[in-house]
């Protein structure tokens, strides 16, 4: 029997051994952004909203902080930068939003004209730098509950699903 995908998640964590009572799934994943609502009663799950980005993702984060680096080293973000050159930024980008995750600053380096350029990133810096696309995914989370007529105290768990959901930011703004 085929199950959706935020019953699947909250399967998964256990849920359903859990308490009755309302449920919120919050998937950010690399690519797509949503977040369920969901009711379970004797056993049995209800989606009772719904509410997605299908633009947001872990990599709108990993591209906001290559956009930052660049503007960091004096580059302009719409400056002509070699398509192999601006891969390997995101890479670096993605691997410092990684190490970001349990540290407070983390170095970042990547090739620019033949040249090594690095910097050092601070948590604070990454949040700021990607602080509106946080705030798309409250506005989104807050649509949901919207949707479910419900408040923050309605929620008896929040399961975080993706591997965006690792950044101490997510964490608190969900919080």
């Amino acid at each position: 029997r085929l199950i959706n995908e935020p019953t699947a998640a909250a399967i998964a964590y256990g849920l359903d051994n859990a308490a009755e009572g309302v449920y919120a799934v919050f998937d950010l994943g690399g690519g797509t952004f949503d977040v369920s609502i969901l009711r379970l009663s004797q056993g049995v799950f209800e989606v009772i909203a719904t509410a997605g980005d299908s633009a947001l993702g872990g990599d709108d984060y990993d591209a906001a902080l290559r956009d930052w680096a660049l503007q960091q080293a004096g580059a302009a973000v719409d400056e002509a930068v070699p398509a192999d050159e601006r891969l390997a930024l995101l890479r670096a980008a993605r691997q410092t939003k990684e190490a970001l995750t349990d540290a407070d600053s983390a170095p970042m380096s990547w090739s620019r004209a033949g040249q090594t350029q690095q910097i050092t990133v601070a948590r604070a810096d990454f949040e700021a730098a990607t602080a509106a696309l946080t705030a798309r995914c409250l506005r989104v989370l807050q649509t949901a509950m919207l949707d479910a007529d419900l408040q923050a105290d309605d929620i008896q768990q929040v399961v975080m699903v993706g591997g965006a959901t690792r950044m101490p930011q997510i964490r608190a703004a969900v919080a």
